[in-house]
């Protein structure tokens, strides 16, 4: 007695549960009168068969090569798949794990017991032709109409933006939440922030469908071009569609404003160094960026204890120069850093991990990797072609696989003359030298954990695997010549952890 799994799918959200039990009905009476058994079901609801991108057919496929089953059972070969290359690379799947596709109401390339089915190799492929031009022909049709209606000024669905409102297919202005839509546009682009709007519109008691204001609806309405009487489809712009809010002027003007204040571009354009890295050695408070003007009107940024600004505490930390102390601290682990032990053990370990990969030749690997995997793809296509499976979405993909098998051989030529090029160990200690003071920042953020405070000394506590010994310790003058800070290196670089150091550098 034969075993078989059931795979059943429907396309779209329009059918229901019943289009999965009509198929699974005629699979299982055909099951019965050929003897049988169906041991699992594998199932995707609303998913297209155009691509074989469903998590159930996946499933399947996976299971295939363990699975007791011998045969997979379809209702029809579209609900396998309507695109021809993936059916043919699929079908082969199966057949490499020994399993053969059946479907209970179409004759198919194999038998039962697996031997082949002559005249069911022809009309497979007729039924993949025809299942592939059908969805082919159902997606211009689609798109056709939906440009004739886009053309005709016609509502096509979706979600109605706030401010309008739909009647017969056609979009109008909803007057009541269009004013408030035309006030959200002036306020901000006259200069007002998105919590002042929405403060300001809770305060009158306007809501967004129902709930509360929250800045993501705010910013989307802003960015939301039908605003301006345009929408765009599929590269063509319509502007019958929605009536106009906003003029176009006023719209350019609120993104210019958004694109402005994207993320960082808001603020001062002043890196502290050792933001999120200081704590106020009296108070335990962090220890935040401050600027502020000076009597000439020049701007002067410090670093001022939170627990002082804020707290009105009585922690007695001074305010102190960002640039001075940034430098003190990066002059230190600079120092530490080029001790010649530390810097002789960092030089050896990236001359090492380069032979390491030169030897791996990682990279060339993956590449070699890759193209192996394009002639496989490249073998399948071909037995597609040779099963007579020769269609439009066929050749493209040929074409597609036999440029980047050219690309990827390009690729494994580049690297493996790379290989035969090594660094030495004086331009590794040069670049590692220059590399120190070239990012300060990338030194603080991959080696210091955090930094105690004092007005007249900083502990510099290191992130493993720096070590830290407080009967270590060194003494730097700061820059200011009447304040001198005492560094107790919480730690000393130790020669068996300094991969993290390589990386960096590297």
């Amino acid at each position: 007695m034969k075993t078989a799994a059931f795979y059943g799918r429907y396309s779209c959200s329009s059918q229901t549960e019943q289009s999965i039990e009509g198929q699974l009905s005629v699979c299982s009476q055909y099951a019965k009168n050929n003897d049988i058994v169906i041991v699992d079901t594998y199932i995707d609801r609303a998913q297209t068969g155009t691509n074989d991108n469903r998590a159930e057919f996946q499933r399947m496929l996976k299971d295939s090569a363990t699975a007791s089953w011998d045969i997979l059972l379809v209702y029809a070969i579209d609900r396998f798949g309507r695109n021809a290359i993936e059916v043919a690379i699929n079908k082969q799947k199966l057949k490499t794990n020994g399993k053969v596709l059946i479907s209970a109401t179409q004759r198919t390339s194999d038998n039962i017991d697996g031997t082949k089915n002559l005249d069911g190799i022809l009309l497979e492929n007729v039924y993949i032709g025809i299942a592939e031009y059908y969805s082919a022909e159902l997606s211009q049709k689609v798109l056709r109409g939906l440009q004739e209606n886009l053309k005709k000024g016609l509502f096509c669905g979706g979600i109605v933006p706030y401010g309008y409102k739909v009647i017969d297919k056609v979009v109008h202005i909803d007057e009541p939440t269009a004013n408030v839509v035309r006030e959200i546009f002036e306020w901000y682009s006259s200069g007002k922030s998105i919590n002042w709007i929405i403060n300001r519109l809770h305060g009158k008691g306007i809501m967004h469908k129902g709930k509360p204001f929250l800045p993501n609806s705010i910013y989307a309405m802003l960015k939301n071009e039908k605003y301006t009487g345009v929408l765009k489809v599929k590269g063509v712009t319509y502007t019958n569609i929605y009536p106009a809010l906003v003029d176009e002027e006023m719209f350019k003007h609120v993104k210019t404003r958004l694109d402005q204040r994207h993320f960082g571009k808001n603020h001062v354009k002043v890196d502290y160094l050792l933001k999120n890295k200081l704590v106020c050695g009296y108070c335990g408070k962090p220890i935040s960026s401050e600027c502020g003007k000076s009597h000439t009107g020049q701007m002067k940024y410090y670093y001022k204890c939170i627990g002082r600004k804020k707290y009105k505490n009585d922690c007695e930390k001074k305010t102190m120069r960002k640039d001075e102390l940034e430098q003190f601290v990066i002059c230190h682990i600079i120092e530490a850093l080029n001790a010649p032990g530390i810097k002789d053990a960092i030089v050896e370990s990236i001359y090492s991990r380069q032979l390491q990969e030169q030897k791996a030749q990682s990279v060339l690997q993956l590449l070699n990797k890759e193209l192996k995997q394009v002639q496989q793809s490249l073998n399948n296509v071909m037995n597609a072609i040779e099963q007579g499976v020769i269609t439009t979405t066929t050749t493209k993909r040929l074409k597609e696989l036999e440029s980047k098998q050219q690309d990827l051989e390009e690729k494994i030529a580049m690297e493996k003359a790379k290989s035969i090029l090594i660094t030495t160990k004086d331009e590794i200690r040069n670049f590692y030298e220059k590399a120190l003071l070239l990012e300060p920042k990338m030194l603080i953020e991959y080696l210091v954990d955090r930094i105690e405070l004092f007005n007249d000394e900083a502990i510099i506590y290191y992130k493993n695997p720096l070590r830290t010994s407080p009967d270590d310790s060194q003494g730097f003058s700061f820059y200011n010549k009447k304040v001198k800070m005492q560094v107790y290196m919480g730690n000393k670089l130790k020669f068996e952890h300094i991969d993290m150091l390589v990386k960096m550098v590297v």
